[in-house]
């Protein structure tokens, strides 16, 4: 005998024992009646039991097939109805209302046997509550149990309510009322929530949950007209069977969604697609057309999809209807992740399948999808040093040719009044043109001016102020070595102000550039006292003001600008070194 077939022996074994103790009492008495009590007593303990059994097999760690087997436990007992035993009698019926406690816990925990939310665990908290807080303390007030019961054939002849404590009429009767009004309250919302929860559910859940929420639906109508007015029919029987019977369909409906999945899948990958193919052959197989793809991005550790992109995955928790299946490499490294229909975390096994089917080629796909991003870095990289270069260019070696222009405009201007100075003025242009050169080479080869490179900061900046275009006074301390990224930007940014208000400022304004060291920052000002400005602090600044910002930030600085003392302009920047 297979360790299978011994386990459905075991667990089907209590089934029939229940159904077997529940006829022997209903034929207490041979009568009609009794005998039709006991058959469909009999068909609802075995049904319910059956499912239990069925869903405890194909889905071990669900808590559903545990709720159905302790419903069939209890509504076994409501077959003792028929017995003449005023305790088997009094049991049975005080015990009828925990029935549908137990069934509204199962038609709102479906399909995984767990409530999913707040409003679920309410109604259920508030059914419980119902029944210890109303319908008991009504049995124990009543001498005969209150209102009709499936299985009930008595008229007036009942058993004795063997809980019966103290006769109080108007107390019982308005125990009774408002039991039966929550009672169809509760029922009412129940059937809310379950029609707002199929009109939720992804096409795909939807699918599975649909015969179970339509029986549902369909007792909790049943059972709040009972309530409301107390009369049995055969409907209460009917929709009772009807939601173990819909579980039953959705587990076989399960199996040939399986089948038809592997047989799916089987196809796809016999017609060998590509890697770009995969995604359309997984959705195909699983009916998911949402289903995507992300791969593990090793160096940026984090998940993108197959055209680089970062993506968030819904692990390890579903979110908004969807869920992620992580596939791991032999070192128990992720590798790629498919991101579902949250309704598929029902069929595990079918995930499991589809995901070691696709092992191999989801790696493949993934160091395309990584390639990519490489790629995309690589551009960015590359977009980030041109913007380097043209700084370095419109910082150094353009400022520098501007300056030459602007002394070979004051040259012009004093070769008839001022011979001599007009020629010291072109003896300095050579120097500058050298000077010029040799920035240009500096930043072909991807460095900062020599003199930056061999002595620091502070004596750069104080041959910047010397070859100046405008009359610039220092206040330079000794600042030391900085690091070479803080050192570039606090000397590029110099030139683009001396430079800047030598434009600006007028041929009769002086500057003054400070540089100091203290509290762990590298301090800088530049101000002059001319009557231009090169930019207000309400309108748009322009592209050297912004390069000059942009220098200072890439490396954790701070710049300001901001009018002089009583006219010109000052530059600020403080960086933490």
């Amino acid at each position: 005998m297979s360790s299978q077939l011994r386990a459905r022996l075991l667990i089907g074994a209590p089934g029939l024992a229940l159904a077997a103790g529940a006829v022997a009492v209903a034929l207490e008495g041979p009568d009609a009646d009794r005998l039709l009590n006991a058959a469909m007593a009999g068909i609802g303990v075995l049904l319910v039991w059956s499912v239990a059994v069925a869903v405890r097999l194909r889905y071990p760690q669900r808590p559903l097939g545990l709720l159905l087997f302790i419903l069939a436990g209890v509504y076994a007992i409501q077959t003792m109805v028929a017995s003449p035993n005023p305790y088997l009698f009094t049991l049975a019926r005080a015990a009828r209302p925990a029935v549908e406690v137990l069934l509204i816990w199962v038609m709102l925990a479906f399909p995984s046997g767990r409530l999913p939310g707040g409003s679920e665990r309410a109604l259920v908290v508030a059914a419980s509550l119902a029944v210890a807080l109303l319908w008991l303390p009504d049995v124990l007030l009543s001498p005969q149990i209150p209102m009709a019961g499936v299985f009930v054939r008595c008229q007036g002849d009942c058993p004795r309510n063997v809980l019966f404590l103290s006769d109080w009429p108007a107390a019982a009767n308005a125990l009774h009322v408002a039991f039966r009004m929550v009672g169809t309250l509760i029922l009412v919302a129940t059937a809310l929530l379950l029609s707002y929860r199929l009109h939720q559910a992804t096409p795909l859940m939807r699918r599975a949950m649909a015969p179970v929420v339509l029986a549902s639906i369909a007792r909790v109508i049943t059972m709040a007209g009972f309530l409301a007015t107390n009369v049995i029919n055969v409907a209460q029987n009917l929709t009772f069977w009807a939601i173990p019977l819909a579980i039953a369909l959705g587990l076989l409906r399960g199996r040939l969604y399986l089948a038809k999945a592997l047989q799916r899948l089987v196809t796809g990958l016999r017609e060998r697609p590509t890697v770009h193919d995969l995604r359309r052959v997984m959705a195909n197989a699983l009916d998911d057309p949402s289903l995507s793809v992300a791969y593990w991005l090793k160096d940026g550790e984090r998940w993108i999809d197959a055209d680089g992109q970062t993506v968030a995955l819904p692990y390890p928790m579903p979110m908004q209807g969807r869920a992620a299946k992580i596939l791991l490499d032999e070192g128990g490294r992720p590798v790629a992740a498919l991101v579902h229909d949250a309704a598929l975390l029902e069929e595990p096994v079918l995930i499991d399948a589809v995901a070691s089917s696709m092992q191999s080629a989801l790696e493949s796909h993934r160091m395309d999808a990584e390639l990519k991003a490489s790629k995309a870095h690589t551009a960015a990289a590359v977009e980030e040093e041109r913007h380097r270069i043209e700084r370095d260019l419109h910082d150094g070696a353009q400022q520098r040719l501007i300056a030459m222009r602007m002394k070979l405009g004051v040259t012009q201007r004093l070769l008839d009044h001022d011979p001599r100075r007009a020629a010291a003025l072109v003896g300095e242009l050579g120097s500058d043109v050298d000077a010029a050169l040799a920035e240009l080479r500096a930043l072909a080869h991807g460095i900062a001016p020599p003199l930056l490179v061999e002595r620091g900061l502070s004596d750069a900046l104080k041959e910047v102020a010397q070859r100046a275009a405008i009359p610039v006074r220092t206040d330079i301390e000794d600042v030391g070595r900085c690091h070479p990224g803080i050192e570039r930007a606090v000397y590029f940014c110099c030139i683009e102000a001396l430079q800047n208000a030598a434009k600006h400022a007028g041929p009769s304004a002086t500057v003054v550039l400070t540089l100091s060291r203290s509290n762990g920052h590298i301090n800088f000002c530049i101000t002059d006292d001319g009557g231009g400005s090169m930019a207000s602090t309400t309108s748009p600044i322009g592209q050297g003001l912004r390069n000059m910002q942009e220098r200072i930030k890439a490396v954790g600085g701070q710049l300001d600008f901001a009018p002089g003392v009583g006219t010109g302009f000052r530059v600020i920047g403080s960086i933490p070194d």
